[in-house]
């Protein structure tokens, strides 16, 4: 087995001081102090560049001290929820942290006995929406981005361990747990927002961004409903999950251009949640290009 280079574990122990520290200050603290580190250190990064005419060129309707606003408060929101990583099991546990809206529609997929995907972005503290494996008892998997640092990755997902939520990387081993869970009857949680090289382009803000095409094409194949899901942060700390009902599209019988039908009212409705919360949205990723 290869031995990490040198260069992950200062990284390693880099990550482990600063989430050493978040457990120190406690909760709140480490949500405020995470926050205001982000504020500061983000603008100064390369992908503040990035940030910003993402921004621009899909809210053309913002003007530049909105961007600037809204590009400062997203840095605050990406800070709030490192710091908070350490606590989001206890979050999620209190009635009294997390507003769920929209239950109803989990008690229907879990009436029905049969498999649901709940699509999500990189919005607000998405972390939290392994909420649903609570509500699911024991049958939701998350389908995530691994760390490049395999001992990085290693410490998140120990500090995430969960025994009603299963953490499954993208790629092949994600691609089984999906079917593994479609045809067990599982909540299967994916992060759907982000770039795919080898996805399909759907539009998005009015450009072709490359997406991930799975949910579409088993949702269409095998007849599974898709239920938007998003996280928000709400005055005072609290924060909301909220469950919608699952997107309908007009069957034509073609199977691909049904797959394309339902990735675009995915890409729409999250259109929708960005322009209403800006600030919310992991704009520092190269979505179109």
């Amino acid at each position: 087995m290869t031995q990490p280079s040198l260069r992950y574990r200062l990284e390693w122990i880099a990550v482990r001081i600063i989430f050493w520290i978040f457990r120190i200050l406690g909760q709140k603290k480490a949500s405020q102090f995470a926050g205001w580190l982000a504020r500061k250190i983000g603008p100064r990064l390369s992908v503040q560049k990035l940030a910003r005419e993402n921004m621009k060129r899909a809210l053309a309707d913002l003007d530049d001290d909105e961007i600037e606003k809204n590009l400062s408060l997203m840095w605050d929101n990406l800070g709030r929820n490192i710091g908070e990583l350490p606590y989001n099991k206890t979050l999620m546990a209190d009635p009294a942290e997390v507003e769920i809206v929209g239950q109803e529609y989990m008690d229907a997929y879990l009436a029905s006995g049969r498999a649901a995907f709940f699509v999500t972005a990189h919005y607000g503290p998405w972390e939290l929406v392994a909420l649903v494996g609570k509500q699911a008892k024991s049958k939701a998997t998350g389908i995530y981005r691994a760390a490049n640092n395999p001992l990085v990755e290693a410490f998140f997902q120990a500090m995430r361990a969960d025994p009603e939520y299963q953490f499954v990387p993208k790629g092949k081993e994600g691609a089984r747990a999906i079917l593994k869970g479609v045809r067990g009857g599982g909540a299967i949680v994916l992060l759907n927002d982000q770039k795919l090289n080898t996805g399909v382009a759907v539009p998005f803000f009015g450009r072709d961004a490359m997406t991930a095409p799975a949910v579409a094409e088993i949702a269409c194949k095998m007849d599974v409903p898709v239920y938007p899901m998003r996280t928000e942060r709400m005055e005072g700390g609290k924060r909301r999950l909220t469950i919608y009902p699952p997107l309908t599209v007009e069957r034509s019988g073609d199977r691909h251009a049904d797959a394309f039908a339902l990735l675009k009212a995915i890409n729409e409705t999250y259109e929708r949640w960005i322009t209403e919360r800006p600030d919310h949205w992991f704009w520092v990723h190269n979505r179109w290009s």
